[in-house]
């Protein structure tokens, strides 16, 4: 399958090849082309092609029909890998970008590794379902910038921008966006930067690709997307990153690029073809586990090392989503439906819920317009049961419903379940 990020073909000149500036090409062959600076600190960007684990650097590449050259929109791109370097291996690579961050960035072990992963995961934005999308929360802006900075040493094609003007960026780069500070636009952005599929309207229809890291302070966005984004807390930094500290540790971080590109050249495809998943896990957490894990090749260590860091944000959801309202309602239904029941009255699941509620020490009491509001967003709509009043029947179909919201919500009542119960346990 072709992947191309370009822009629009120059006009070909009777009897020569088209020329296409590109940002990256993933060719019909299988073959790369990728943005190089050959020698490391020139001015120019080059072009690398990599076919059949050979590399050659030019400023043109002329494959049949087509001549590509460096998108002048490169110039963004400050840091660039010069050459494909081999690796000892995935876990030693993956040690290396661990150790580099370990010696500039002041957070838990743990998060030092969920912030490698995120690296890792900016090579291969173009495989993953969900793009990689990083918050970073703290109480300085001093230190927000300082990691940013340290990332963008180390993340695929990086640009680091003051504030959420994303939409700016020339569409065909697909960079790793490092941004100092969100904006009122963030948010209504943010489905379009994590799920490639999605556009929105910006003098014409655009789609975002890459990665993206947000230094977002003390503030908590508000939009549901941000559940989908990995979050790392920034303590107080012991150390600050600079322009300078980047130029005395030129060779290191340029030998890890080197060889980050090589692990993206070798393991593309694999990456595109894999199949990892973590099925006791649900909804946001799932899907990090897809979009960090498969970036991981050859190291199941590292991928089962990343599922047990995402555990403690998956038992938070869980909590969370088991003490909502909606889950203290399903609870409400599981116990009618348990006590078969063929129907019941929306005042009579708010006293079930208001004691529920209860038992666990709320001091919040549901009215039986809110339990109502409640049940139509879940799909259980009500209907007039007779002069006394609105409710839902608790039939068969009815019961296996409310059974698989209790699944879905972790209601407590469903672990166990009822012996008996034909929707506890099914045959």
């Amino acid at each position: 399958m072709k992947h191309e990020i370009s822009t629009i073909p120059r006009e070909k000149e009777e009897g020569q090849p088209t020329t296409i500036p590109t940002s990256g090409e993933v060719l019909e062959d299988g073959s790369f082309l990728e943005l190089v600076r050959e020698p490391p600190g020139s001015d120019k960007v080059s072009l690398l092609h990599w076919k059949s684990g050979q590399a050659t650097v030019a400023q043109e590449h002329v494959l049949g029909s087509r001549a590509y050259v460096a998108s002048e929109n490169a110039e963004f791109l400050r840091q660039l890998p010069g050459k494909p370097l081999p690796y000892a291996s995935t876990e030693e690579l993956f040690q290396e970008v661990v150790d580099f961050l370990s010696g500039f960035v002041t957070v838990w072990d743990n998060d030092k590794l969920l912030l490698a992963h995120f690296c890792f995961a900016s090579y291969f934005y173009d495989c993953v379902s969900m793009s990689p999308f990083l918050l970073l929360c703290g109480p300085s802006s001093v230190d927000g910038v300082s990691v940013l900075q340290v990332l963008a040493c180390v993340c695929r094609h990086p640009v680091l921008l003051a504030k959420a003007t994303v939409s700016s960026l020339p569409h065909e780069l697909s960079p790793t966006r490092l941004i100092c500070q969100p904006n009122a636009n963030l948010e209504s952005w943010l489905p379009a930067l994590l799920f490639p599929g999605l556009g929105f309207v910006d003098r014409g229809l655009r789609r975002m690709r890459g990665a993206t890291a947000v230094f977002v302070g003390c503030e908590k966005l508000t939009t549901p997307f941000a559940d989908a984004c990995l979050s790392v807390s920034l303590p107080p930094q012991l150390m600050s990153f600079s322009i300078q500290d980047e130029e005395h540790q030129d060779v290191p971080v340029q030998k890890l690029r080197n060889q980050l590109l090589r692990y993206r050249l070798e393991n593309f495809s694999r990456v595109r073809a894999a199949g990892l998943d973590a099925s006791h896990f649900r909804g946001s957490t799932r899907e990090l586990v897809r979009t960090l894990g498969t970036c991981i090749v050859d190291a199941p260590a590292i991928q089962d090392r990343l599922v047990a860091l995402l555990e403690p944000r998956e038992d938070a959801s869980r909590i969370e989503s088991a003490t909502s309202f909606r889950a203290v309602i399903i609870e409400a239904l599981i116990a009618a439906c348990h006590e078969q029941k063929p129907s019941i009255y929306v005042g009579e699941i708010t006293e079930l819920a208001n004691g529920i509620l209860t038992r666990n020490e709320e001091t919040v009491i549901l009215r039986p317009k809110q339990v109502g509001a409640i049940l139509k967003h879940l799909g259980l709509s009500t209907t007039r049961l007779d002069s006394q009043g609105r409710g839902i029947y608790l039939l068969g179909l009815g019961c296996s419903r409310i059974h698989r919201l209790a699944e879905a919500y972790g209601v407590p009542a469903i672990r166990e379940g009822l012996p008996g119960c034909p929707h506890c346990h099914p045959s």
